[in-house]
């Protein structure tokens, strides 16, 4: 698959993840947060919740788009890179949010929303390499016993993988 494609599905990966989850974060604080009608507080809260939502879901969708397309990306690389993105994105807000520029502070807002996830498909690309993944060997079940110990009593089991 050529590599703009690639990216540029992994880029839509990251989109669709950041929305779902920074969206789901922001209305669950919006909704549940009682700030007494200071709104102002409220919004702020909401749009935190909102950028680390998408910091989190932004590698999720990438690295979930990468695997299906066959890529051997590393999740953890790709989030910790979405993380980075989120603090120069939130680094670049606060200090022009400190100038009191209300109006650029409302622009590069969108920073904190769109550097993770492009932090997310660079990290995930590095963490990848351009061989296509080995073919699976035939597997072997794997069975193990397992044991829980509770206040209730015990109890035993197997567990595997097949």
């Amino acid at each position: 698959m050529p590599s703009l494609l690639r990216v540029s599905a992994e880029t839509g990966g990251g989109i669709v993840g950041g929305l779902l989850i920074g969206g789901t974060a922001a209305a669950v604080v919006w909704g549940t947060l009682n700030t007494q009608g200071d709104d102002p507080s409220r919004r702020s809260a909401a749009q935190v919740a909102g950028a680390v939502g998408v910091s989190v879901g932004a590698p999720i969708g990438v690295s979930l788009t990468g695997k299906l397309l066959g890529r051997q990306g590393s999740f953890i690389i790709s989030w910790l890179s979405s993380v980075a993105g989120l603090g120069v994105g939130y680094g670049i807000y606060g200090l022009i949010r400190t100038g009191g520029d209300s109006s650029a502070a409302k622009a590069t807002y969108a920073l904190t929303l769109l550097l993770p996830i492009a932090g997310a498909v660079i990290g995930y690309e590095l963490s990848s390499s351009d061989q296509a993944s080995p073919p699976s060997a035939t597997s072997v079940p794997g069975v193990m016993p397992s044991i829980a110990v509770g206040p209730g009593g015990a109890s035993v089991a197997l567990v595997g993988h097949f």
